[in-house]
């Protein structure tokens, strides 16, 4: 690759941004440019082997009209994202005149599918955060501090200004994203500075604002010693109300308990949250992980399994299920607000691996099924492992573009089986009586079958050797319908050589590139297939790779509402300094938020954290050379 100054020669001036934080490595050293942070890690695993019945067919047969057990209907901007508040200026931008327009063109990408994006700030460091309306003495966005009274869990106090809050704003007129914000909980106002945060985002965000989240697992507020060590259901419902009737709230834009590890949703409906709050509360919410990895004392190679089975992301999201229905039946949305591979960061060699993209793809769909209006994928800093993207380490600005994520692929395909007319309605197929190692989602538009997604979860020893096909019908045989099923289909499909791949990752022929050389736009010619389907007994055969997944278009009308087709989005080009751009602080004293439950190596904000939030100030570097002003260039 090109080094960025001489690519950033071909592209049209746009923005580059002059705050960034830099973190340390879980081995303890500075050495970034080493590639030692967990975004840059080279572990890989073992991949499971192929099961010894595989069976390389299955058939499934879908009916014209529904079926029984469909999902309400869900927009395509349900899979979002989740970004931490102390790392959200770093990832996003710092002002509403130095946006990341490597950011912009990840985000435009999900919304020209999926009709928006849907973003939530927030996290462990929004329960102490800061609002100064005057702004931060060093004139920083965001500045952290380990403060006098720091948990165990080691997040920092983050104060920002309302710089943030524009970049929000601005973002949102560059491209179709509603956000949800965090209220600070830990003080229950007491110093006002909640009416503060809760004014100014209503204000500032308008109608972009879908909702405030009120308290971040605050099951977790004893155990990390936020408040005092008995902390209960019932005095977390006295710190809602009184937070509740002290806030300048106008509207019913409360997202709440956002409970994830003590607590149950249903113990909060058993006392009553829903029914106490219910003019408040637009959204009730959960936050869950499959795994925690807080004390990093899990072994990746032996949970790898668990993230190629279809039983296991049934396991995960299917317990909500009754909650989301109880909170449907009050006229309310349900929502995940938060969730990974596994929390403090995920895993190596899994969260940064081929497998996944194959896992969220099933667990996004899973979601959607199951009535989830939303589910966001969070985001930490440079020493996570499970983010969609993520910048370069400051040191490496210069030489070095974003490294987009596996998990980021399953964030379009989800988008586009879901489309953008905000009628789909989902349901698993339990293609193979439910089987482990592959799955299979329908997707309904008023009536009509418009989607299919199946996912082949095996890793082949040889090219092909695992691969299954599907043959599904619609109508016809047994179901006493006239057979309806197309004479032909289009098909997308998401492959990598093996599950372990960090990168060359393909979608219909299309990649980011490998690791830190990608600036947020897909590279490749688009490739889509199409299918012919068999007229004399009314079938249509999908072959799917192992390992891999085929997104199958049943009609045009299905492609073009998708975003399938669409080569070039709306992007942002970007551009570099002249000159070695170099942080004066030393890198071993700046951590970041990963979010909820940190771990002791990773520099978190959470939960076991060892160093946790020494770092005092978030680091910060100014570009060199010309001032670079903002511009959205749309490129076709």
């Amino acid at each position: 690759m090109l080094p960025r100054i001489l690519l950033a020669l071909s592209l049209a001036t746009s923005t580059v941004l002059g705050q960034v934080t830099v973190y340390t490595s879980a081995t303890g050293t500075a050495a970034i440019a080493q590639y030692t942070v967990a975004s840059t890690d080279q572990t890989v695993l073992v991949a499971p082997a192929p099961p010894a019945d595989f069976n390389p067919a299955t058939f499934i047969q879908l009916y014209d009209g529904g079926m029984d057990g469909l999902s309400n209907p869900v927009k395509g901007d349900m899979f979002g994202f989740s970004v931490e508040l102390s790392v959200s200026a770093m990832l996003m931008g710092d002002k509403a005149d130095h946006l990341r327009p490597e950011f912009l063109n990840y985000c435009s990408i999900l919304a020209s599918r999926g009709g928006a994006l849907t973003i939530r700030v927030g996290g462990n460091s929004q329960d102490r955060a800061t609002l100064n309306l005057e702004g931060n003495p060093n004139g920083h966005t965001i500045e952290k501090y380990k403060g006098q009274n720091a948990a165990p869990t080691e997040t920092p106090e983050v104060h920002f200004t309302l710089d943030l809050l524009h970049a929000m704003a601005e973002i949102s007129k560059h491209v179709n994203v509603n956000w949800f914000f965090g209220i600070p909980f830990l003080r229950t106002n007491s110093d006002d500075n909640a009416s503060l945060v809760v004014q100014h985002t209503m204000s500032i965000l308008g109608d972009r604002l879908l909702g405030l989240q009120l308290a971040n697992e605050p099951d977790l507020y004893g155990r990390h010693l936020k408040k005092w060590p008995e902390y209960s259901i019932a005095d977390f419902m006295n710190e809602t109300n009184y937070m509740i009737q002290d806030l300048p709230i106008q509207h019913q834009n409360i997202v709440g308990p956002s409970v994830c590890c003590q607590w149950t949703v249903d113990q909060l409906y058993d006392a009553g949250y829903m029914n106490q709050f219910t003019n408040q509360l637009n959204i009730i919410d959960v936050m869950h992980y499959p795994n925690n990895n807080c004390f990093a004392d899990r072994d990746p190679q032996a949970i790898y399994p668990d993230y190629l089975n279809h039983q296991g992301v049934v396991g995960l999201a299917s317990p909500y299920f009754p909650a989301a229905n109880v909170a449907i039946a009050a006229g309310k949305k349900f929502m995940m607000m938060e969730t990974n591979t596994a929390s403090c960061g995920g895993f190596p060699g899994i969260s940064d691996a081929f497998a996944s993209a194959l896992w969220a793809v099933d667990y996004g769909m899973q979601m959607a099924y199951g009535n989830f209006s939303y589910a966001l994928l969070h985001f930490g800093g440079q020493n996570v492992y499970y983010n969609p993207f993520t910048p370069p380490p400051t040191n490496m600005t210069q030489i070095r573009g974003w490294n987009t994520g596996p998990i980021f692929y399953a964030q379009m395909v989800v988008a586009e089986a879901l489309g953008n007319t905000g009628n789909a309605r989902v349901i698993d197929l339990n293609v193979d009586n439910n089987s482990v190692h592959r799955a299979g989602y329908a997707v309904y538009e008023n009536g009509v079958a418009t989607r299919l997604v199946l996912v082949n979860y095996v890793q082949s020893p040889n090219p092909g050797a695992n691969d299954y096909t599907a043959t599904f019908a619609i109508g016809g045989g047994q179901t006493n319908l006239p057979a309806v099923t197309p004479a032909s289909v289009k098909v997308k499909y998401l492959l990598a050589a093996s599950v372990n791949n960090k990168d060359n990752i393909t979608w219909a022929g299309q990649t980011f590139g490998q690791q830190f050389m990608s600036d947020g736009r897909l590279q490749g010619e688009l490739q889509i297939e199409t299918v012919q389907c068999n007229p004399a007994d009314g079938t249509c055969n999908i072959r799917v790779p192992g390992p891999g997944v085929a997104l199958v278009f049943l009609n045009d009308a299905a492609l073009a509402s998708s975003g399938a087709e669409v080569t070039q989005v709306q992007t942002f080009a970007t551009t570099t300094t002249t000159q070695r751009i170099i942080p004066t602080m030393n890198q071993e004293e700046l951590m970041s938020s990963n979010g909820r439950n940190g771990s002791t190596p990773m520099g978190s904000t959470s939960e076991g954290s060892a160093s946790g939030a020494q770092a005092l100030k978030v680091a910060s570097w100014l570009v060199s050379g010309a001032t670079v002003a903002v511009m959205a260039k749309l490129l076709l």
